[in-house]
């Protein structure tokens, strides 16, 4: 092999490449636990858009107890999150004042990140404390959450005509999106923000 092409190969490596491009797109994200694209039931009036993207129009409203499949998602960063390490962790190759940048959440503490010059899309964030004093405990603790960024969940639904639409699952609520759920309406992606409470690393509930 060509010395020249040898290098080219091998300095991004060391090198590390550049944090994701703004906005970054997360294709088929569920980004909870339990999170799943099944038959859902409006618990409140949810608009339906032809497209996620900027130039959207409405197609129609759903009213309350209407039944949708979720198709699909995207979860869109705009800003990704940012975790600083607080104190080193060896056995995780971080140390103090390490950052972190956060993309879609995948559930129980792991979150896609980049961190040293690449992507990561299931690395476990569990040694994080997050706001609201949620997340990890005591001496487990080992970085704070500083911002958690600007992100978005659009989901692709299926109307009961069989005509497929976009929903902004930042102001929508649907039960039968959480398979964990105990109770309807347990979960909802709120305020485009990854926003623990109640259970571990989870999304604030919305009854």
């Amino acid at each position: 092999m060509r010395p020249a092409l040898l290098l080219a190969l091998i300095l991004p490596a060391m090198l590390g490449q550049p944090a994701p491009k703004l906005p970054y797109y997360d294709w088929k994200a569920c980004p909870f636990e339990g999170c799943a694209y099944r038959e859902w039931t409006a618990n409140k009036t949810a608009v339906v858009y032809d497209t996620w993207q900027p130039d959207r129009k409405e197609i129609v409203r759903l009213p309350l107890g209407t039944k949708v499949t979720g198709v699909m998602g995207v979860v869109i960063t705009f800003r990704p999150g940012t975790i600083r390490m607080d104190r080193d962790l060896p056995n995780r190759n971080l140390k103090r004042g390490d950052i972190i940048l956060t993309y879609a959440y995948r559930g129980e503490g792991v979150s896609a990140v980049w961190l040293k010059g690449r992507y990561d899309p299931e690395f476990d964030i569990a040694f994080t404390k997050w706001p609201n004093n949620q997340g990890c405990n005591g001496s487990s603790c080992a970085a704070t959450y500083v911002d958690l960024g600007d992100k978005v969940w659009w989901a692709q639904v299926k109307l009961k005509s069989g005509r497929t639409g976009w929903v902004n699952m930042d102001k929508a609520a649907f039960d039968g999106v959480d398979m964990l759920a105990k109770s309807p309406g347990a979960k909802e992606f709120f305020r485009g923000r990854y926003t623990p409470v109640l259970r571990l690393f989870e999304y604030r509930i919305a009854a």
